[in-house]
């Protein structure tokens, strides 16, 4: 999982640098307009297509055999019949009752997966449960609050929680960050253990680590853990590869229209209350509005539009808080006199690396990762209500 290919390649260039909302809209309105044709409503399920299944809804299941992808949101995902693509699910609680060919990538506030998985596993959530029943065949990544693996793991098991407990197999390496690990009587990790936590491991007698155990902690020195070149160079290549993609995005922003985007840079900087309560509002409110939308069936090209520009606004509201905090810094230490373009992309990317590295920071760093995205999208309403006024 390591591999994931440096951050889904700078999420794509940072959708390929180019934010055009207007061309993802048509062509996600198109695309629902062609499906909305083939849609069926059956018990209050919004569900389409036939080798790849999309279904949104109250209580969702796959009900019969999918032969390709299972695309499923709603407040209750169960997949109690087998999928032989991927499946990628998102709801209040989701459960994997039978196999899935392909990877799973699943979010959700309570989850459990108690099946047979062929490729890789990608999951968030609060509760986290792989039963006794579950045998992943890949990778597996987990962010959660409390997991609780019984199942088997062929490949790497990587984990950011809370508190983990580990009472099954891992077949490759086991790299844990949690307040609070337990590997329970039966829990077997054939690979090296790395662990990052406050306090020590606790490990039953009946528990077996056939690699080396490393521990890393803030407070004390401790044996380094063994190196690993290839998942430090991946993850550096990452996150270069992002930071090019949102700087390329920034410079389309800034060419496509610079009047507008230093009109919202400056009103996310002067008016941050504002501009902070808007863009969570607007953070909360879109995704939420586009699957009503789509659960009323008339309403799937709406939502699917939305859906389809929300990951561009998301950007264009990031990099608009970028360019706000540049704005302010060079104001601060900078010349007085206007820039150049050629300076204002400068103080962008300076700015776009420096707060890169502070986002690491934990705690400090999101929060700040979390207000600069939030004020850019404010920022952003506010300048595009200040053109309609005008």
């Amino acid at each position: 999982m390591a591999r994931s290919l440096p951050a889904l390649l700078g999420f794509a260039l940072a959708l390929a640098c180019a934010p055009a909302p207007a061309q993802f809209s048509a062509a996600g309105g198109a695309a629902a307009e062609s499906a909305a044709e083939r849609a069926l409503s059956r018990d209050g399920v919004a569900s389409y297509g036939n080798r790849n299944l999309y279904r949104a809804g109250r209580t969702v299941r796959t009900g019969t055999p999918v032969e390709g992808d299972f695309h499923a949101a709603g407040s209750r995902v169960v997949v109690d019949a087998d999928v032989k693509g991927d499946a990628i699910l998102v709801g209040g609680a989701v459960e994997v009752r039978n196999p899935v060919g392909g990877d799973l990538r699943a979010a959700a506030g309570k989850l459990i997966v108690d099946a047979t998985i062929e490729g890789d596993v990608l999951i968030a959530g609060s509760e986290i449960s792989l039963e006794r029943g579950t045998r992943i065949g890949r990778d597996v990544l987990i962010a959660g609050r409390a997991v609780d693996v019984r199942g088997s793991i062929e490949g790497e098991l990587t984990i950011y929680a809370q508190h983990v407990v580990i009472a099954g197999t891992v077949g490759g390496k086991a790299r844990l960050v949690a307040e609070e690990i337990e590997l329970l009587e039966g829990a077997r990790i054939v690979g090296t253990l790395s662990y990052t936590s406050p306090h020590e491991i606790k490990r039953a007698p009946g528990a077996t680590v056939e690699g080396e155990i490393s521990r890393r902690e803030a407070e004390k020195k401790v044996a380094p853990a063994p190196a690993e070149p290839d998942d430090d160079g991946w993850e550096l290549l990452g996150a270069l590869l992002w930071m090019l993609g949102l700087l390329l995005f920034g410079v389309a922003l800034t060419w496509l229209s610079p009047v507008f985007t230093a009109d919202a840079a400056r009103r996310a900087w002067s008016d941050p209350l504002a501009a902070v309560g808007l863009g969570f509002g607007l953070l909360i409110a879109l995704p939420v509005a586009a699957g009503l939308a789509i659960i009323t069936i008339v309403g799937i090209p709406l939502g699917a539009s939305v859906l389809a520009v929300y990951p561009v606004l998301l950007l264009a509201g990031y990099l608009t808080g970028v360019a706000a905090v540049a704005q302010r810094l060079r104001q601060s230490l900078g010349p007085r006199s206007p820039p150049s373009a050629t300076a204002r992309l400068l103080w962008l990317a300076v700015t776009l690396s420096v707060l890169i590295v502070i986002g690491l920071i934990p705690f400090l760093g999101w929060l700040l990762s979390i207000w600069v995205l939030l004020a850019g999208m404010g920022g952003l309403v506010l300048a595009a209500r200040s053109r309609r006024l005008a």
